[in-house]
């Protein structure tokens, strides 16, 4: 077995292979869960499994190589400076670094306390809202006064709804025929008609509603109150959104104690 815990199964060829045949002596201890060390940088064993995973069909050693491989280059990038030269490494370089801090937070398991009170504190995220299901009639203004004479006869003799729809809601805009939110509704035919709908009884006609378009009025077939469900049956999104807003967190943590760490002077420029 190898001196320093570098990964089980690997024997003194398989280093020597690593490094190239040359002498090798004896290397300090690994900190726990590293694998390989490399001018000072760790590899971890964590790092090996998603090589691993990527099933790549190496065997061990040969992934373990190109990870050694790997570091040197970009420890060779970083010594020559080659990210000044190259933004788009640079920009490639800055996202790596992010995302391997946010993938670490994620990889925390998730106390289930620290869900529940995430839940609760963002109660209203995952709170349905009021929907309806409406019908609308609609008139352009130069019209409107005849068809509007027209419709309330109608409605006055009996029509039902569904007669009145077909007949006078040809140029109302189509909406879906299902449940809706009231602000999708909004933003499909302005706020003024859907003002109209509260305090409104299902199976009923709103009034009349005058814009610069023409004159509405709406027909309430259903509404839903605004529910929130429980915890479990939104389990999974939690967890995402949890899981999202800890790996920012955690972004943000790492970078305030590196700014701490760093000589960084600045000069304010007034705007132009």
């Amino acid at each position: 077995m190898l001196i320093g815990g570098v990964v089980s199964g690997l024997g003194l060829a398989s280093l020597r292979a690593l490094t190239g045949g040359a002498h090798i002596e004896p290397p300090l201890p690994l900190p726990p869960g590293a694998v390989a060390r490399i001018n000072g940088t760790v590899i971890l064993r964590a790092d090996l499994a998603l090589q691993k995973n990527q099933e790549t069909g190496q065997t061990q050693t040969a992934m373990l190589e190109s990870l050694i491989n790997d570091e040197l280059l970009v420890q060779y990038a970083l010594k020559m400076n080659l990210t000044a030269e190259s933004p788009k490494l640079r920009q490639e370089l800055i996202a790596a670094a992010s995302g391997d801090i946010i993938s670490r937070a994620h990889a925390k398991p998730i106390s289930p306390v620290s869900l529940r009170d995430y839940y609760f504190k963002n109660k209203t995220r995952y709170t349905r809202p009021v929907r309806v299901r409406v019908r609308i009639v609609f008139f352009p203004t130069p019209e409107a006064g005849l068809k509007k004479n027209a419709f309330e006869q109608a409605l006055q003799n009996g029509a039902t709804a569904q007669t009145l729809i077909k007949r006078f809601a040809g140029e109302a805009p189509v909406i879906q025929a299902g449940l809706i939110s009231l602000q999708t509704l909004k933003s499909l035919i302005g706020e003024a008609p859907v003002h109209s709908l509260q305090g409104l009884p299902s199976g009923q006609w709103s009034n009349w509603v005058d814009t610069d378009e023409g004159t509405w009025r709406l027909y309430l077939a259903n509404r839903t109150r605004a529910r929130t469900p429980e915890l479990e049956s939104v389990r999974d999104q939690v967890e995402k959104d949890y899981l999202e807003e800890r790996g920012k967190l955690a972004l943000r943590a790492y970078l305030n104690r590196l700014r701490r760490k760093s000589d960084i002077a600045l000069r304010l420029v007034s705007p132009q």
